[in-house]
This record gives structure tokens, C-alpha cells and sequence, in this order.
């Protein structure tokens, strides 16, 4: 069939029509996908509350919240029902921390941390990867970034089990037995500390520590956004957690070192136990005949193999952040 110059242009016009046409489409539609995901998963990283994410408040607690103290000067923060949590997502660079205070007079050891955590939908599975764990210490009612007594990044923990559902997440309570953190305390006067965690969740999903009203324990909740701005603190809010925490009597100039530390078996066949109080640091650890010579036995683990010794009387040195004690061992 032949076509004329005129038809030709006429179809070629309607071609490029329709082929203007679908790509127009295909960009709308390119542009209302884009705007799915933003609404969908966008927002949903960088809410500040998990009360803002949109779920329905309709709690369900499997576990009574009210906690249990482990340790003589352990601390717990009051549950309410799943009230509300903070972000202390990673991957965003958010920071939740809450106050510990050491009574005057005496050195706290930090043992273990449990805290409840907003993550993943409600039976989803999704809980926490690894948590980043904080220590500083107090500037003016707030963290000190200046002074930070250590860090534990990366942490898995060592026990994860939902206690509850609010707003369409799993709470799951996190166990961290973390390396103890030594919390020295001072004469007279009470010194604080503030614990600090940032969660990653298991598909890096926005994940909120929870708070509530319950009741204020310290100075309150200390928030960093990630922003650059720093902490600011809200003392309106307590979180929900346990801060296991050993405490000792500070060991002053006239208190006796020997009265603190516990030898034990004496005499002794194979094993030398030391004992310490969690305030005190062996540092060194020797002992030696009555000729004055090093028999090379070690602390480890708390004992001295003493095994391989000969009968007979020992000195047994041991040194410390508080002192020197040395003692009479005697070896059957």
C-alpha cells in the first residue's frame, strides 16, 4: 500500500503521541511508588516516639513489669502499660540514656542491664541485633561526652524475650551481661552516672526504648537524636529497665585491708581462693618461700595453683588499687 507524504507525517505525529503518553504514565507512576515508599518506610525511620508511628495503643502485657532488684544497690525503672518508648535506633545514630547515682560513701559495680525495647511488628520476630552501650559521666543533670567511662559497641545479648505488645510492635526485654563497669563513688557526697544504649534491630527497622510517667527515679531521660545538638533531657520521663549494681563500702585510709579480703583454704593442698570486694583491683598477685624466692604461682580466676609446691610455709604478697596485704600460706 502506498502512503502519501501528508498521511506519513500524520502518523508519525499520533506515534510520537502515544509514546509521549506512556512515558508521561510511567512517570506518574514511578513518582506514586516513590511516594509509597517515603509514606511507608521513610517516616516510619525517623519517629522520635513509638506512639507517633500510627498503631493502635491497645496494650497487652505478658510479663508483670514491675521488675526485680538483683543486687544490693540495683536500680528499676517503673512499667506502665507499655506507655511509650523513645528512638534509640543505631543506624540513626540515636542515643537514650537514664542516671544511676552512687551513694556517698561508697564504689558501685555495674553487672548486668535489662531494658525494654519497642521492636519489630507484633509477631514478627524481629528483635535486637546488637546494642551499643554507653557509660558517662554527670555534667549539670546530663551525660558528659567528655567524660566517658567506657563503651561496650556491638553487644549481643544474652537473652531476648517479648513481655508484651503495644502499638502494633513486640516489646522484647534485653538482658546484657555486660563487662562489669567499676562506678567509683566518693566521700560525702553522692556521685551519678548516666547508661546509655543504641539498638539496632534485626532489619534495622526504628526501634524505641521504653518510657512511661510511672514515676521519676533520677534526673530523667536523656535523648540524643543524632543530630550534632547533643543530649536534652526531659525529667517528665523514666525509662524501663534494671541496672544491676554491686555496691561497697569506700575502703578509707584506716580500714584494714586484711578484713576484706578473703584467703581461703589455709592450709591448702592444690588451690589458693582470693576473694574481693567488687571496689577492690588485684593488680599483682605473687608468692614466695621463706627464702624470699618467687615460686612463680599466679592469680587466675580468682586462685593460685598451688599444686606443685613442696610442702611448707609460704608468703603470699598480693597487691591492690587499695593497698598491700601480705599473709601466711601454709601448703600441705
Amino acid at each position: 500500500m502506498k502512503i502519501n507524504k501528508n498521511t506519513f507525517i500524520l502518523l508519525s505525529y499520533i506515534c510520537l503521541t502515544i509514546l509521549n503518553f506512556k512515558l508521561l504514565i510511567m512517570k506518574k507512576i514511578t513518582l506514586l511508588s516513590a511516594a509509597f515508599l517515603v509514606s511507608a518506610f521513610g517516616f516510619a525511620q525517623t519517629e522520635t516516639y513509638v506512639s507517633e508511628t500510627g498503631g493502635i495503643n491497645d496494650p497487652v502485657v505478658y510479663v508483670n513489669q514491675n521488675g526485680g532488684i538483683e543486687a544490693d544497690c540495683s536500680l528499676s525503672g517503673p512499667g506502665n502499660a507499655f506507655e511509650n518508648g523513645k528512638s534509640c535506633t543505631q543506624n540513626l545514630g540515636r542515643i537514650v540514656a537514664h542516671d544511676f547515682v552512687v551513694a556517698a560513701d561508697e564504689d558501685g559495680l555495674l553487672e548486668v542491664i535489662n531494658a525494654n525495647v519497642f521492636i519489630g511488628g507484633t509477631g514478627s520476630g524481629v528483635n535486637a541485633a546488637f546494642v551499643d552501650v554507653y557509660v558517662w559521666g554527670d555534667a549539670g543533670g546530663a551525660p558528659d561526652p567528655g567524660n566517658l567511662i567506657t563503651s561496650e559497641l556491638g553487644f549481643v545479648p544474652d537473652n531476648q524475650v517479648v513481655v508484651g505488645t503495644n502499638f502494633g510492635f513486640d516489646v522484647w526485654d534485653l538482658t546484657l551481661d555486660i563487662t562489669d563497669v567499676a562506678l567509683p563513688g566518693q566521700s560525702g557526697v553522692a556521685t551519678s552516672y548516666w547508661i546509655g544504649l543504641s539498638v539496632e534491630a534485626t532489619d534495622a527497622s526504628n526501634l524505641f526504648w521504653e518510657n512511661s510517667t510511672a514515676g521519676l527515679i533520677g534526673a530523667g531521660e536523656a535523648y540524643d537524636d543524632g543530630g550534632g545538638g547533643g543530649f536534652v533531657i526531659d525529667n517528665t520521663l523514666e525509662g524501663v529497665y534494671t541496672f544491676d549494681v554491686e555496691c561497697e563500702p569506700i575502703l578509707g585510709v584506716g580500714d584494714n585491708l586484711a578484713e576484706l579480703v578473703s584467703i581461703y583454704p589455709n592450709p591448702a593442698t592444690t588451690r589458693i581462693n582470693i576473694q574481693v570486694p567488687g571496689n577492690i583491683e588485684i593488680t599483682n598477685v605473687a608468692l614466695y618461700d621463706v627464702l624470699g624466692k618467687n615460686t612463680g604461682a599466679t592469680l587466675v580466676n580468682g586462685s593460685v595453683d598451688v599444686s606443685n609446691l613442696a610442702q611448707g610455709v609460704y608468703i603470699l604478697n598480693i597487691q591492690s588499687n587499695r593497698g598491700t596485704l601480705t599473709q601466711k600460706i601454709v601448703k600441705r
